[in-house]
């Protein structure tokens, strides 16, 4: 574009600078398409990611620290039985799984196995998703940004040692052109369509809940995998479902101080920072934390209906 009026002292042509922006997203057509028709528009795709040297489970020190003394206790010397039952008292998910072939202690202790939940560590997770989703908000905010919608959190062994854990928080930024700025963006991991479906139906996004549970696994002969021992193996399912229901109550938790409800809840299970032959089992949940706006009842909808007599 050029601007065809004299300048002073000259009729020559003059450049006009023309700011052009374009914005980027993680958006399907079906998805932009869903978000125009409630009036939103994306202005960016914005991420977060946060570098976390993990905490574990006991006396608070790193993955470094932490052992098994000759297979009859922790850390310390504290004896296995003690150490289990001070955990159960505090509330903690812990069971023993003994040696199925039936060994004592001594040369064969490494036969016992036991579950034990890992608060520290799941705090410590929990604490980087958290400032991966925080620096998230910060680009959303200076996009001028009402909120973030596709949030995804992504976890990594990127850099560091054994304890290290990279988190990521992705979406896309997205405006409401004719609104004030919100005191905070609003964030939801629901895709575009049902964000839509959402805001049809009277209710808005008040934020991400979250949840985690983490079980510490030091896995006895069944468990370990041994080709002498058979059996139904109880110990790994039910460290996965105590990680898993502990994620459930955290997510609740969260939920309720946020909004109304959760929906749109993901779930992500693994294993994680092994140690010889033990790991961490880790459950993480996350959904989007929703809270009416209205209170008018939606109209029913219009059904076929066909007669099954002539």
């Amino acid at each position: 574009m050029v601007d065809q009026s004299p300048g002073p002292g000259t009729g020559a042509f003059q450049a006009v600078e023309r700011v052009r922006r374009t914005p980027t997203s993680d958006l399907s057509v079906a998805e932009a398409a869903a978000l125009r028709r409630v009036g939103l528009s994306p202005v960016g795709f914005v991420m977060g990611t946060a570098v976390m040297q993990l905490v574990s489970a006991y006396a608070g020190t790193s993955y470094g620290g932490m052992g098994i003394a000759g297979g009859m206790g922790l850390g310390g010397g504290m004896p296995w039985g003690g150490f289990l039952s001070s955990a159960r008292s505090s509330g903690l998910y812990a069971e023993s799984y003994p040696c199925v072939h039936g060994y004592g202690f001594g040369a064969n202790a490494d036969h016992y196995g036991f579950s034990v939940e890992n608060t520290a560590l799941g705090s410590s997770l929990f604490e980087g998703y958290r400032l991966a989703l925080s620096r998230l908000e910060d680009e959303a905010i200076a996009l001028g940004a009402h909120g973030v919608v596709g949030v995804k959190l992504h976890f990594e062994h990127m850099v560091g040692s054994a304890g290290t854990a990279t988190f990521f928080a992705t979406g896309t930024a997205v405006i409401h052109p004719s609104s004030e700025p919100l005191p905070t963006p609003f964030l939801t991991n629901a895709s575009g369509q049902n964000f839509e479906r959402l805001i049809s139906l009277g209710f808005i996004a008040a934020g991400l809940a979250m949840g985690i549970g983490v079980v510490y696994v030091q896995p006895n002969c069944l468990a370990r995998g041994s080709l002498t021992a058979v059996g139904a193996n109880n110990q790994i399912p039910a460290a996965i479902g105590a990680a898993r229901g502990r994620a459930r109550q955290a997510l609740a938790g969260t939920g309720h101080k946020l909004g109304e409800g959760v929906v749109h809840t993901e779930w992500s299970d693994r294993r994680f920072v092994r140690m010889g032959e033990s790991w961490n089992q880790l459950a993480l949940a996350f959904g989007t934390a929703v809270r009416r706006y209205t209170t008018e009842m939606q109209p029913s909808m219009t059904r076929a209906v066909v007669p099954l007599r002539p």
